[in-house]
């Protein structure tokens, strides 16, 4: 039977054939699927709030759901007006009310207003992150523009992240396609190579933005990251193949056969160059946190949109355009760097142990890291919240206890006890818990009366005194008091009646203020004008009463709002969490809790887990796809140490700054600089080993080695790094911390690459020169013809590799010292 080549078997040569063929075809088709996926775009759902995205089974995730059944919740937000009187601050809770989208606002003086500021907690009509949602809120910011005013709460975060998404995308998209521009004019050789590497990209980056419409909802986050990361990743397969064509253009007069022996050879290089990065994607994929596993679908879905796009489109492109590609050559920009590639080498027994020093400190070091679990972090939503805390509101940090409502509002007192003991716990609104003394006013000094709690139950004669002494010392203008007692009284007695209860029955007073809330208007009639703003005024408390159960109180589950004075994620929040997982049990076999600092000591509790699953699985992949490409059991092991090195270096940095990394940018980042740079150290360590035998010294050799594979390393790394950079500047909250690790990262791999792998190369030479599979397994054939043999025959160019970097067996040209189309 024939051997097949990995290099160019039959199936490259079918497939390539054909593509030159059908070209004409093929580029209808992508133009096809380009405007459908244009048209896709609109109508892609974006996802802004992240904690959507727990494991179904967190505790946070399953509180969110039964608060969504129960109470069907909708968005909410608070709004805090700064410098304005009690007057003012109340007429304008009248004035949000009456804005298009609000379903609610709670404004209560006595306990909202403090020193010139008054804060309003705005219930919306629409489910949080929807277009309601967002134009509600840009109502109520229309009627702030002329005060000085903050909102903050989930909905607010949702809208704002929208915004500065929005906001950045445009200066990220720019920004990088400049770096791109700049980067492909560097390294190109004719100047309209980069109309056609842009038109590629165009369709791909399309191809993989309007299939996104086939996820239910994707996150900000991953549709700004895959779009960025998809150009900066997918980079190296288009100039593959264009290197390629253009060393067969010169061999060849004839554009077609010359693209097909090009995409003949260069199949097996891009498919070797994507395989170490789709490894680390997979990786993402066994996360337990949703957000990853998106990310990982939506960024290997965009390696593959690029995959197709330069396997089946630009080969085509290639052909059509060969007389714009001939006439627009130029000289290589790419400057030679033989002489300080030398210098490097001979500093070997210097740098490998301070790289080895530094990589061992970096590991120690990374490991003390803490990490951030809090996704809002966009300086849109960290200023209103610190104006708030400022303004002596505390830290809006809601924590809600969703537990059974069996009617036992004693049982559900002493949890809203039990919570508030804790000392950073600083607000509760609990239907049980709610005092009706508490809104009253109070002359200074006069001491507090006994709480009156708003589910008590009285009998009729209870209530007549109970409305006695809450109307005592109060303002009714021209209201009789015994008018207005009676009027209870007459509630009570129709609620008795109409439940057919005794008359010494007695009735829990938030059932009696509902039926008072709904039979008030029918007094507007039979009073005087100036009696009925003190009615409205009483209508406005009840209101808020009778909203207050049925926000707090459901047909099958109570819930219990409670406001943490503290960060959202910390030691005293989170070790508060951890004591009422194991208090609240005492009180209610059944319980749900939730709120942004749940949110995020799921993830903590989750980390631990991904982070070795996300490690280990991408290390262990790459490991894989490694053993194959060298077949030796050593030079692996060096390449992962080196990358390896290169991410404990990006995560000590944060550690060296007193800086906590997002735990989610740790997760990916760190699987994406393993996956995506290790593809330089196979470039660099296949260069070598392939030419090291054409040269008296192997120090010489890997000089000319580095110099022959720097265009291939730079340009990737550098638009890789400054992609990173870029969204680290433009971009915020957890997508800037993602893009500077990043850019850190990647940076950190080339210089590895550039300055240490040559040296690890040359000082473990004699240790990998036996690990051949051949040598190992006592094959025929002596250690260093194997050597050769394996490298040249299984060898995977796994970035961008320029004519120089052949994968194809060894001509006559290779074996010469380099030349001035090796250097270009």
């Amino acid at each position: 039977m024939k051997k097949r080549n990995f290099n160019g078997g039959s199936w490259a040569q079918k497939l390539s054939e054909n593509v030159i063929k059908a070209r004409w075809i093929l580029v209808v088709l992508f133009l096809a699927a380009t405007i459908v996926c244009c048209v896709m775009l609109p109508k892609i759902k974006v996802a802004y709030d992240l904690s959507t995205y727990l494991p179904k089974d967190s505790d946070a995730n399953k509180a969110m759901s039964v608060l969504k059944e129960e109470f069907d919740d909708k968005g909410m937000t608070y709004v805090m007006l700064k410098d304005v009187t009690p007057e003012s601050a109340t007429a304008f809770s009248a004035e949000l009310s009456a804005i298009v989208g609000v379903a609610n606002v709670v404004y209560v003086e006595e306990l909202n207003y403090k020193d010139g500021n008054a804060l309003y907690t705005v219930t919306l009509k629409d489910y949080d992150s929807t277009q309601g949602c967002f134009d509600t809120i840009d109502r109520i910011i229309e009627s702030l523009a002329d005060e000085e005013a903050y909102l903050t709460g989930q909905s607010a975060y949702s809208y704002y992240t929208k915004a500065e998404t929005f906001k950045s995308i445009y200066t990220i998209g720019i920004a990088i396609v400049i770096i791109i521009l700049l980067m492909l004019l560097f390294t190109s050789k004719t100047y309209f190579e980069i109309v056609i590497m842009l038109i590629v990209f165009g369709i791909s980056v399309a191809l993989n933005m309007g299939t996104n419409v086939l996820f239910d909802g994707i996150s900000y986050v991953s549709n700004l990251v895959a779009l960025v990361l998809q150009l900066a990743l997918s980079l190296d397969y288009s100039v593959i193949l264009l290197h390629r064509f253009m060393e067969e253009r010169d061999k060849n007069p004839d554009a077609k056969a010359a693209a097909a022996t090009a995409l003949k050879k260069a199949v097996p290089e891009i498919f070797g160059s994507s395989m170490t990065t789709i490894a680390g994607l997979c990786s993402l994929l066994l996360m337990t946190l949703l957000i990853g596993v998106e990310i990982g679908i939506a960024l290997a879905k965009g390696i593959v949109a690029s995959l197709l796009s330069v396997m089946l489109l630009m080969p085509g492109l290639l052909v059509i355009f060969d007389k714009p590609l001939e006439k627009t050559r130029h000289k290589s920009f790419v400057p030679n760097i033989t002489r300080p590639a030398r210098a490097i080498v001979k500093a070997r027994k210097i740098i490998v142990p301070v790289f080895l020093v530094i990589i061992v400190l970096s590991a120690v070091g990374q490991s003390f890291n803490t990490y951030a679990f809090n996704m809002n972090g966009g300086s849109m939503i960290v200023t209103p919240k610190e104006e708030v805390k400022k303004a002596g509101f505390g830290t809006l940090n809601s924590l809600v206890v969703v537990v059974s409502n069996d009617g036992d509002y004693a049982q559900q007192r002493a949890l809203a006890e039990y919570v508030q003991g804790f000392e950073i716990i600083d607000g509760c609104n609990a239907l049980a818990a709610i005092d009706l003394t508490s809104f009253l006013p109070r002359a200074e000094g006069v001491p507090a009366p006994d709480p009156i709690y708003l589910t008590d139950a009285f009998s009729q004669p209870e209530l007549s005194d109970l409305i006695v002494t809450m109307l005592d010392g109060q303002d009714l203008g021209s209201l009789d008091a015994d008018f207005i007692r009676g009027f209870a009284e007459n509630m009570f007695i129709e609620y008795v009646n109409d439940n057919n209860l005794p008359d010494d029955a007695q009735v829990p007073l938030i059932n009696l203020m509902g039926m008072m809330y709904n039979n008030l208007d029918s007094l507007s009639t039979i009073l005087p004008a100036e009696d009925r703003v003190q009615l409205d005024k009483y209508k406005g408390m009840l209101g808020q009463m009778v909203y207050a159960q049925s926000n707090l109180e459901g047909e099958n589950y109570s819930r219990l709002t409670f406001n943490i004075n503290s960060d959202i994620e910390g030691e005293d929040t989170f070790a508060l969490i951890a004591e009422l997982k194991r208090g609240i049990p005492d009180f209610y076999e059944e319980y749900y809790m939730t709120g942004e600092s749940v949110v995020c000591y799921d993830m903590a509790q989750f980390f631990p887990k991904d982070n070795t699953v996300v490690s280990l699985c991408t290390i262990l992949f790459v490991l894989f796809i490694l053993l194959i490409t060298f077949k030796n059991l050593a030079l692996p092991f060096i390449l992962i140490a080196a990358i390896q090195g290169g991410v404990w270096i990006n995560f000590a940095i944060p550690f060296l700054a007193g800086n906590a990394p997002s735990f989610i940018a740790y997760l990916i980042i760190s699987a994406i600089q393993m996956g995506a740079t290790i593809d330089y150290g196979i470039v660099m360590t296949n260069r070598y080993l392939t030419t090291r035998h054409d040269y008296a010294d192997r120090y010489e050799a890997m000089a000319a080695a580095e110099n022959a594979v720097f265009p291939t390393i730079i340009t990737s790394g550098i638009v890789l790094t400054l992609t990173g950079f870029t969204l680290g500047f433009a971009a915020s909250g957890v997508v800037a911390k993602m893009g500077m690790l990043l850019g850190i990262g990647t940076l950190a791999s080339v210089l590895i690459v550039l300055f240490v792998l040559p040296s690890l190369l040359l000082v473990t030479e004699k240790v990998y020169d036996k690990a051949y599979f051949k040598t190992l397994f006592k094959r025929k054939g002596r250690a260093g013809d194997a050597t050769t043999e394996d490298v040249v025959t299984t060898r995977v160019a796994v970035a961008d590799v320029d004519a120089s970097v052949s994968v194809a067996p060894l001509t006559q040209d290779d074996v010469q010292p380099q030349t001035e189309t090796e250097n270009s």
